[in-house]
């Protein structure tokens, strides 16, 4: 190659290296388009305006629980609650029954007319067992006097004084006080054993002579009913059993 050949062609390596250098320095590829100038973003001011919050309704049930216990009836409650729904009574709904149950004494007392024993008055005790029954307007109370566990270990005690001769009595029985729409009024039973002695004018007996045997009480709405059969056991002429009665009015 004549030696001016060579001159130009190194000097046009030298020409195109420096080319391509200036090019890598300035990130560009030879031959291509140099990028737009990137316009600087907008200074952001500091008072821009906050977003608005949206307000966010916590329901009521969130806030104030309804505690939900472990009984049924209780849960069922609390849902309807939750629920927020009315709760309607049931007018025809029975009421529950009240039971009170303690110990009690009952003194009743009475006028009537017994054989032997002529015009009579009578006082009579039952201490026992007591219950007080309400069911739905219905009201009882009772007395239950026995020496059973049962009934408090009870008792019954009745004193009878009359124109012709008195009794002392003791035994067993039982008194309530009904109060319903088909029955209202007292009722009673007792059994006892009864020791008589006539005095004064007796009926059908001589006075002075004792006598001792069961007695049968029933008593419905303050008519007491008495029946029974006394044997002889002390005392001068007069039978030796007798049927005893009487019919009184309880005060």
């Amino acid at each position: 190659m004549p030696r001016t050949a060579r001159l130009y062609a190194l000097f046009f390596l030298m020409v195109t290296m420096a080319s391509a250098s200036s090019g890598a320095a300035q990130g560009t590829t030879p031959g291509a388009q140099p990028a737009p100038p990137v316009a600087p973003a907008d200074p952001v001011p500091d008072t821009a305006p906050i977003p608005e919050t949206v307000p966010v309704q916590v329901p009521e049930l969130l806030l104030n629980p309804v505690p939900v216990a472990d009984d049924p009836a209780a849960a069922d409650l609390a849902a309807i609650q939750a629920s927020q729904r009315p709760v309607v009574l049931d007018p025809t709904a029975k009421a529950k029954t009240q039971v009170t149950i303690d110990r009690k004494t009952h003194v009743g007392a009475a006028l009537g007319f017994a054989g032997p024993f002529g015009a009579i008055g009578s006082l009579q005790i039952l201490h026992g067992l007591g219950a007080d029954i309400d069911d739905d307007g219905t009201r009882v109370k009772a007395v239950c006097a026995a020496p059973l566990p049962h009934c408090a270990q009870g008792f019954l005690l009745r004193a009878d004084a009359g124109s012709g001769g008195g009794r002392f009595s003791l035994g067993v029985g039982a008194w309530a006080n009904v109060s319903e729409e088909e029955f209202k009024g007292t009722a009673g039973v007792a059994l006892r054993v009864a020791l008589a002695h006539t005095w004064g004018n007796p009926i059908g007996q001589p006075t002075g002579v004792t006598f001792l045997g069961p007695e049968l009480d029933l008593s419905v709405k303050r008519i007491n009913l008495t029946l029974g059969v006394l044997f002889k056991v002390a005392g001068d002429g007069g039978s030796a059993a007798l049927f005893s009665w009487g019919l009184g009015f309880g005060l």
